[in-house]
C-alpha cells in the first residue's frame, strides 16, 4: 500500500545516506527524516513542513547563490536519492 511505499523510501534513503552501511544509519536518521519533511510533494505541491506550519523551513543555503551547498545533480533523482542527498547536505 501507499504507507508501506513511504517506509520503503525512508529505509532506502537511510541506507544511501549511510553509504550503504546498515549499521551506521542511526547518525543519519535525523537528517533523513528532516529532508523528508522539507521536500515538496507532487501530490500537494508543498512540503509536509509547510503544510504543518504555514511557513517554509530554513535550510542551509548559500545566501549569495541561493542554492544548496552541493552542485545540482546531473540527472533527475529518485525520491530515495533526493532524500539521501538532502540528508547529506543537512549533516554539513
Amino acid at each position: 500500500g501507499v504507507i508501506e511505499r513511504k517506509h520503503y523510501d525512508l529505509r532506502e534513503s537511510l541506507l544511501k545516506a549511510a553509504n550503504g552501511d546498515e549499521h551506521h544509519w542511526s547518525p543519519t536518521a535525523h537528517s533523513v527524516f528532516w529532508a523528508e519533511r522539507v521536500t515538496h510533494r507532487r501530490s500537494t505541491g508543498a512540503s509536509p513542513y509547510f503544510l504543518s506550519h504555514g511557513v517554509h523551513p530554513l535550510l542551509p543555503l548559500d545566501v549569495l547563490e541561493a542554492t544548496f551547498l552541493l552542485p545540482p545533480p546531473d540527472s533527475v533523482l529518485t525520491t530515495t536519492d533526493l532524500l539521501a542527498r538532502r540528508a547529506r547536505e543537512l549533516q554539513k
